[in-house]
């Protein structure tokens, strides 16, 4: 029951990834409503969270390459049911967020 499994660890991987891309348009959006120079700092730090790292997308294609491994065992698959679509939609919300979050950036920061 790997899937399971990662499944759970999945969900927090994914929360760090969607921390970091709210976290660090809430700071530009801060700095730029406000003038707090602080928070244009903390935004650029906490904006390698989600530019460079992929955890989002290795968390999904980890949990579906466990999920067709373990897909063939009936009993797993009854197990499992339909919860593997889970990974399906923290893709769809990893690019929407990756997508949103740079186009927040580009906005609150001035341009690229």
């Amino acid at each position: 029951m790997k899937t399971i499994k990662w499944l759970k660890a999945s969900i927090v991987l994914q929360s760090i990834f969607i921390f970091f891309c709210i976290a660090s348009s809430l700071c530009f959006a801060i700095n730029r409503y406000f003038d707090l120079r602080f928070f244009f700092s903390l935004g650029n730090i906490l904006i390698y969270g989600w530019i460079i790292n992929p955890i989002g997308l290795i968390s999904v294609v980890v949990g579906l390459v466990l999920f067709f491994s373990e897909k063939s065992n009936n009993e797993h698959r009854k197990i499992i049911g339909k919860k593997w679509i889970w990974f399906i939609v923290f893709l769809v919300i990893d690019i929407l967020l990756y997508v949103t979050a740079g186009v927040l950036t580009v906005a609150f920061t001035g341009g690229v």
